[in-house]
């Protein structure tokens, strides 16, 4: 393979990444309080389509924007059904999932009626480096990329920094490691896994926008290609901490079935832990008593 190919290769990699990066961290973020959000897929799509409608009128801007905006409005319908209704997390997220796929399809068809020309947009630019995109290997995998993985890097050290030196990260870990302790300590631990749900979806809606406006500047229904049930993957392997999922957001060669196969895994993978979780809880409890 000549060394133009590679570059060319790795190049790719680093624009594709985006997307998940910025999904991954924010999904991070979420299982580090403790919760999860199978909804992630259902945000992505609608991100996807959002962004490409509100681009088309106010550009790539306003379109990722407006994509954040309807993750954000996502995963607050989630939270109040989760923690202000009680409904089960597992199951209003596998129905936001279903409901994103479903409702972005219909909208996509009742704007673009079948036989009309799809919608395309204008991308998001690349990053003004000058001269820098053309040096050597580094210019066209580093410098030569699009605001969206500049952005990417921005989210990823800024989620770093705020779990490390600031009093809301240290009251996601706490939330995560040990409500009831962190409860007793004067944390709100409802308001806590509130925001950081919130901030998931809203990065989750962002990451969707990313993959049509990043490059492709339309949507198509399933643009995302499972790509929110990637990034569950990526965040379990990632053990949830930025440094972890930057490097499998980079480097993650999953095959196609494999690929298919992922939401039924992370499902099954997400109910046996929740039915371990429930036992050792119970078994607490009989113990104390």
């Amino acid at each position: 393979m000549s060394a133009e190919l590679w570059v060319a290769v790795l190049a790719g990699a680093v624009a594709l990444a985006a997307p998940l990066v910025l999904a991954g961290v924010g999904e991070g973020l979420v299982e580090r309080a403790g919760r999860l959000n199978l909804g992630l897929e259902g945000m992505m799509i609608m991100g996807a389509l959002t962004g490409v409608w509100a681009a088309s009128s106010g550009g790539w801007l306003v379109g990722l924007l407006a994509g954040a905006v309807v993750g954000l409005l996502m995963a607050l319908l989630m939270d109040v059904l989760v923690q202000r209704v009680g409904a089960d997390e597992v199951v209003v997220g596998l129905g936001l999932t279903m409901l994103g796929l479903g409702l972005s399809t219909f909208l996509f068809q009742v704007w673009v009626p079948s036989g009309q020309t799809n919608t395309s947009v204008a991308t998001v630019p690349h990053l003004p480096v000058g001269g820098l995109a053309d040096v050597p290997v580094l210019g066209p995998v580093v410098f030569g990329q699009s605001l969206l993985v500049g952005l990417a890097v921005v989210v990823l050290v800024g989620a770093w920094a705020l779990l490390r030196f600031t009093r809301f990260g240290l009251q996601v870990r706490a939330v995560g490691d040990d409500p009831a302790a962190s409860e007793l300590r004067g944390v709100r631990t409802r308001a806590v896994r509130s925001a950081v749900l919130l901030i998931g979806g809203s990065l989750g809606g962002l990451a969707g926008a990313a993959i049509t406006l990043g490059a492709i500047g339309s949507f198509t229904p399933g643009v995302t290609a499972g790509r929110g049930w990637i990034v569950l993957a990526i965040v379990i392997m990632g053990r949830t901490r930025p440094a972890g999922m930057l490097g499998q957001s980079a480097g993650l060669p999953l095959p196609s079935e494999l690929t298919q196969a992922l939401p039924y895994l992370v499902t099954l993978a997400v109910l046996v832990v929740t039915a371990r979780a429930r036992l050792r809880s119970a078994v607490r409890r009989v113990r104390t008593a």
